[in-house]
């Protein structure tokens, strides 16, 4: 008996031993793939650490191309295709606070030719029409240098093809605030309350100067600000203003307002500028508007625009333009449209008048 106890005794001691070598071995084993799965997550976090420091450090480029086809009763206007525009855009991140943008557009596909040693005269051009550096302080106040799309109402600031319905622009647009400025700005945006103020403020080279200076010792100035009020679903009004004097020492001063609300699926956009130009012996003004209302579905967008614009108020050409447009967006990156215009002009005869119809592929190259 005593014999047979020790034999279940020895098994017994001999069961647990096996165990616990066994769970000792099983733990083993569970650190060792526990220690490479740290490895693992190590060497995946030191890649996507070079990963997002290569995407911070890389330049990005974008654009947008689009082909027109023109149908009118000018005769002036050919009918036929147009490579209209051609445009890349240059960003880099250069720190959370410094950023560089540019923009160069081709406009009606350029063409610079040698012939016998000389260069041909280029047909369409070439534009730069952006290059800046940007130093984001805050939110309040942030910093540019370099030339910039004047801030001025709405459609120069959103003026790209693939977002505007129309690839032909307001009339009064760009013929009273310049394009673009060659100077310094600050902007940003101050909450009051439930109230937001956007605000630009620049200071630069005149209308007439270029990127390798200013023709003369004068220098434009000019701000613009907008109120976003929580009404609708967007709803922001505002002002701006603008004052030059030009190389012949005309002195021009220009201001304008813009509103635009969002409600339903409808946009309202208005903008009036109107400028004057002062000359020791004459002076004159300048000024349109126009007031635009588009529908927009999940695909489709639908509206109309109507156009005033008088180029100089001592003459009787004032002109008015009526806009249908359609747009049918393919995607985020692709846009076809079909838009009519019918311009008529004040104090001319019926058959000055004319029909223009465009048909349009707009393409956004994002990245």
């Amino acid at each position: 008996m005593k014999l047979f106890k020790v034999v279940i005794l020895c098994f017994f001691l001999l069961g647990n031993f096996s165990i616990g070598l066994c769970a000792q071995t099983d733990l083993s084993a569970v650190e060792e793939q526990i220690q490479i799965l740290k490895d693992d997550i190590e060497v995946l976090q030191d890649q996507l650490e070079e990963t997002s420091q290569d995407n911070f450090n890389r330049m990005s480029i974008s654009g947008y191309t689009d082909l027109e086809y023109h149908e009118s009763s000018d005769p002036d206007i050919q009918p036929g295709f147009r490579l209209h525009h051609m445009s890349l855009f240059f960003e880099k991140r250069i720190t959370d606070s410094w950023k560089f943008f540019s923009e160069i557009e081709y406009e009606d596909g350029p063409l610079f030719e040698a012939e016998d040693g000389t260069f041909k005269d280029a047909d369409g051009k070439i534009f730069l029409e952006a290059v800046n550096f940007t130093y984001f302080f805050h939110p309040m106040a942030n910093f540019r240098g370099g030339r910039f799309f004047t801030p001025a109402g709405l459609w120069s600031v959103d003026h790209y093809p693939p977002f505007v319905p129309t690839q032909i622009r307001p009339e009064h647009v760009r013929k009273v605030f310049p394009q673009v400025v060659d100077g310094i700005t600050t902007f940003g945006t101050m909450p009051m309350g439930s109230v937001f103020l956007n605000y630009d403020v620049y200071y630069g080279n005149g209308e007439d100067a270029n990127g390798n200076g200013d023709n003369d010792s004068n220098k434009a100035a000019g701000a613009k600000f907008s109120l976003l009020i929580p009404l609708f679903k967007y709803f922001e009004f505002g002002g701006s203003a603008y004052k030059d004097t030009l190389a012949d020492s005309t002195e021009k001063k220009a201001y304008g307002g813009h509103l635009k609300l969002k409600f339903y699926k409808f946009t309202w956009q208005n903008e009036y500028a109107t400028a004057k130009f002062d000359k020791e012996t004459d002076s004159y003004k300048r000024a349109g508007y126009y007031s635009q209302l588009q529908f927009d579905t999940q695909h489709w967008t639908l509206g109309g625009r109507y156009d005033y614009y008088d180029e100089d108020d001592r003459d009787d050409n004032d002109r008015t333009t009526s806009t249908g447009f359609i747009n049918y967006h393919v995607n985020d990156s692709i846009v076809l449209k079909l838009e009519h215009h019918n311009v008529k002009f004040k104090d001319k005869t019926a058959d000055e008048d004319y029909d223009h119809t465009i048909a349009s592929v707009v393409i956004y190259l994002g990245n």
